[in-house]
């Protein structure tokens, strides 16, 4: 509620100040009683806003003490508006990973081991066409000079 007052009086003062300044531009009063309907949509205005800030940074605060998986990424100010997972994606996820659980458990599925990627094991005395991502600079270039000299001598270049 402190936070919303706050909010509602920056707003107020924020908004009034403009109208103020617009009108004073154009030669009207804005505390002529003709102009009291605008005061209130001001007054209105700035409520809606505060509310809804308020209620934006609730949200994020509870997000952030609920053991988000952004963790550290959590603290910073933009990061929850645009690296949040939904609350239902986090429901299906926990949800498949009790199914995947469950059907271990009962034999239906195999656990998954990290996949790696294979590579054709290469005859002795010839050079790799292909090495793992994690294969050293000199190793990659290796391979791709073999296999545009392959390429060459097959007349594909």
């Amino acid at each position: 509620m402190k936070r919303f007052l706050i909010l509602f009086a920056i707003m107020l003062v924020v908004s009034v100040g403009l109208m103020w300044a617009m009108m004073a531009q154009n030669g009207y009063d804005l505390f002529a009683p003709e102009m009291s309907g605008m005061m209130l949509v001001a007054v209105l205005v700035a409520m809606y806003v505060s509310f809804r800030i308020s209620r934006i940074l609730a949200k994020r605060a509870e997000r952030a003490e609920g053991g988000s998986p952004l963790k550290g990424a959590q603290k910073s100010k933009l990061s929850g508006l645009f690296n949040s997972k939904s609350q239902a994606l986090q429901a299906r996820e926990a949800r498949v990973a009790a199914r995947r659980k469950q059907l271990i458990a009962e034999g239906k599925l195999e656990e998954e081991a990290p996949a790696e990627p294979e590579v054709a094991p290469t005859p002795p005395g010839e050079a790799p066409t292909r090495v793992p991502q994690s294969a050293s600079v000199a190793d990659k270039m290796a391979a791709r000079r073999e296999r545009y000299k392959r390429a060459k001598e097959e007349g594909k270049i």
